[in-house]
């Protein structure tokens, strides 16, 4: 899965989304559409990770086939 289908399906993602990060606001979570920085940093903040670990948490849970990426796209203001 690639963030594009992330995007396409974001609120069908909510859900997983929650239940990959239970620690998330699902509401926050919905602000977060198409933020990735921005939802790292909130995955960082509410499970005890840096920035940089929330980054690489989204890419290996939501895009698995990603995981030999670099996660340094993150970094990006947003998409």
């Amino acid at each position: 899965m690639t963030w594009s289908d992330i995007l396409q399906d974001w609120h069908g993602q909510l859900e997983r989304l929650h239940d990959l990060f239970p620690h998330a606001d699902p509401v926050a979570l919905a602000r977060f559409r198409g933020n990735r920085r921005l939802l790292a940093e909130y995955i960082a903040d509410t499970h005890d990770l840096t920035e940089a670990e929330g980054a690489e948490a989204i890419e290996l849970r939501l895009m698995p086939g990603a995981a030999t990426r670099d996660v340094s796209v993150f970094a990006c203001a947003a998409e």
